[in-house]
């Protein structure tokens, strides 16, 4: 086997690995200090209260003094190199381990920077490998300087590149160059706020607007109290998981008006290169080959404004929360999308704009039945909060607007759960073409999933009574995917096509 030269992780990787747990001691630490921050002040106090409080605050700083040791000990026994078509990661600790990944089997190679890599002048070199086992997580987090990560990158690239077979004619001397970058889509200032006006969920908006509302309420009750900051005080432990929940509406809102800031892919051969971030940069690397499929995705807003936009599914490729919705193309007409498909995924341009067939009429009776289960559960559980929980509460005990209450909210749930079904009745569709199927499916938002017969790791159909009788059936694609994007659900479609079907699968 050819030796390569081995390296190890920049130093910083020790603080980033001990950051967390470091920043969790620290807050315990906090919580000590000001709960007893009274007995500390009154110097010479020798109460037992101050001792068991130092005592505690030593342990803290004794146990974050061991995690600093521990990691740093790993990391000064763990090296990487690159041995023939593969990564090897060495661990020389008490537990030792060799951990080898085979080129050929990476999924995609993802550069990514925040803000405490970018004071240490460091990147993460994060590899996903085609492997079901690892496909929620990164298989392999390597630590660098810019200018060795950006080398680490350009090596495997080349390396996984060498193990594929290269295209014939002119193409296959472009693939291979070098020359400076020049990207096929730059997003524009327009294109981001667009993006981010498109991905805003209407639920959060919904929660901001009423914690809103609801923060000018008790405002004015208060002021018509004259006792503005003692109502404030009182309140303080309902404002503060209030104002937790309203962050987090607020985030999902601006979120991808930020995220996703100087975008831009380009398609150099076999290969794709995505980049994104100004806070948070990220650049993605994705040998087409493992694409397993293309996901075309509508909120509601941007069903309403005929908005789209599209994401690859590989293995690994949004394992990682900050990854979740790594795109291939932003929000945009859906002319835009085909004329980006066209350019950076022309494998899947034909099928992405392919209109979808919708279910048989004879799927509403079919479906009925579960929706009629649903409905019960929900009646039952109106009904028996109704009573008193069978006598368990005197209905003579609760307050007087209980009865009132809880059959609005059995009602608003009913109702709520026939629309459910309803909209998601007339937004499933399913389209077969040669090489291809494609599923859509829905609520107030949609999602198309396109994938390549071969891909499919296996189906599962279904039917109930009323469909067996009816001639229909449903079921469900498997990828090797994410645990997210693993299953994908297929509408209900003549039982007869179920032949034609797994005759596509096996060729």
């Amino acid at each position: 086997m050819e030796e390569r030269k081995r390296f190890r992780n920049h130093i910083s990787v020790i603080a980033e690995k001990i950051g967390t747990g470091t920043y969790a001691l620290l807050a315990v630490l906090a919580g000590i200090f000001l709960r007893d921050a009274e007995e500390f002040l009154e110097f010479g106090s020798a109460a037992a209260s101050d001792r068991r409080a130092l005592l505690g605050m030593g342990l803290v700083l004794v146990v974050i003094l061991m995690m600093i040791v521990k990691t740093a000990w790993t990391w000064s026994k763990t090296w990487i190199s690159i041995q023939d078509q593969a990564i090897v990661i060495e661990k020389n600790t008490v537990n030792g381990s060799v951990h080898t990944i085979g080129i050929r089997s990476i999924s995609n190679i993802n550069l990514e920077q925040n803000l405490f890599e970018r004071l240490m002048g460091t990147y993460k070199v994060k590899i996903d490998t085609a492997s079901l086992s690892t496909a929620n997580a990164t298989d392999v987090t390597i630590v660098l300087k810019k200018e060795k990560a950006e080398a680490f990158k350009a090596q495997i690239a080349g390396l996984l590149w060498e193990t594929e077979e290269a295209p014939a004619g002119p193409a296959a001397a472009g693939t291979r160059e070098t020359a400076p970058e020049q990207w096929d889509f730059v997003a524009t200032g327009r294109d981001i706020v667009r993006h981010g006006l498109c991905s805003m969920s209407i639920f959060s908006i919904v929660i901001v607007v009423l914690a809103f509302i609801g923060s000018l309420v008790m405002a004015w009750e208060s002021l018509r109290e004259g006792d503005l900051a003692g109502s404030i005080l009182q309140s303080a432990a309902g404002i503060l998981a209030a104002s937790a929940i309203v962050l987090s509406a607020v985030w999902d809102i601006v979120k991808d008006f930020v995220r996703y800031m100087d975008f831009r892919a380009r398609r150099e051969g076999d290969r794709i290169f995505i980049r994104y971030g100004v806070l948070k940069k990220i650049e993605y690397t994705v040998p087409v080959r493992q694409i397993q499929a293309l996901k075309i995705r509508q909120t509601f807003i941007a069903r309403l404004s005929r908005k789209y936009m599209a994401r690859i599914i590989n293995v690994g490729m949004g394992d990682d929360a900050a990854e979740k919705d790594s795109f291939l193309v932003l929000y945009g007409s859906q002319a835009e999308l085909e004329e980006k498909l066209r350019i950076l995924l022309p494998e899947f341009a034909g099928i992405a704009g392919r209109e979808e067939r919708r279910q048989p009429a004879s799927s509403w009776a079919a479906g009925a039945l579960p929706l009629a289960g649903g409905e019960a559960v929900i009646l039952g559980a109106g009904a028996l909060a109704y009573t008193g929980l069978c006598g368990y509460f005197p209905v003579g005990s609760l307050p007087a607007f209980y009865g009132p209450a809880v059959l609005a909210a059995t009602a608003v749930l009913a109702a709520a759960a026939l629309l459910a079904w309803i909209l998601c009745c007339l937004t499933a569709g399913m389209a077969a073409d040669d090489g291809f199927i494609k599923v859509t499916n829905g609520r107030l938002g949609r999602v198309s999933v396109a994938v390549r017969w071969g891909d499919v790791q296996y189906v599962v159909l279904r039917q109930n009574v009323i469909a067996r009788g009816c001639g229909i059936c449903r079921g469900e694609l498997h990828l090797l995917a994410g645990a997210g994007d693993t299953t994908h659900r297929i509408p209900y479609f003549p039982a007869p096509e179920a032949e034609a079907l797994r005759e596509k699968l096996l060729a």
